[in-house]
């Protein structure tokens, strides 16, 4: 499969794994006037369940998040909370710093299947049951430096029976 050229033109997230939140929040507005920041505990629970999965296996990872719009791209903090997470494994490997760039996507399908085949698996990704997103991260650390999100939306229950939320929802059964 040849790539679309314009996929991966408009990166729309940088995402930076952080120990203190409200302390790098404070410094990114004191010191260069970034924000306001929206800071969620993620995640929502206002949004309904999500199916969630790390490394294939069942998730249960919570986060606080912290984002701020940087014109056309989103400044993403995240302090990795309760469970195994690639935002944990990344603290204890790296320490903080810039995790992923995201990308929104339409359609994951061919791209995801691109990716399997050429050894790129999803490392941990969600899905809300009802409507709002589905998203994953890509293992790509050791291959480009740095992780790859991508998302898509999710618009109704109907949705959710698209690969990249087949995927988690495989991993999520297992431990229904």
């Amino acid at each position: 499969m040849d790539i679309p050229g314009n996929l991966f033109k408009q990166c729309v997230q940088v995402g930076v794994v952080v120990r203190d939140l409200d302390a790098k929040v404070a410094a990114l507005m004191r010191l260069f006037g970034i924000g306001p920041f929206h800071i969620i505990d993620y995640p929502a629970v206002e949004r309904g369940p999500m199916l969630k999965q790390y490394h294939g296996q069942p998730g249960q990872f919570t986060a606080r998040i912290a984002s701020a719009n940087l014109g056309t791209v989103d400044l993403e903090l995240i302090e990795p909370a309760q469970g195994p997470s690639i935002w944990h494994d990344f603290l204890a490997q790296h320490g903080e710093g810039i995790h992923h760039i995201k990308f929104t996507l339409s359609d994951d399908v061919p791209i995801l299947e691109h990716l399997a085949q050429n050894g790129v698996q999803v490392e941990m990704g969600g899905v809300y049951t009802q409507t709002g997103n589905s998203f994953c991260y890509l293992d790509t650390q050791d291959t480009i430096g740095f992780c790859i999100e991508l998302m898509r939306v999710v618009a109704s229950p109907e949705d959710n029976s698209k690969p990249m939320s087949s995927t988690i929802q495989a991993a999520a059964s297992r431990s229904i």
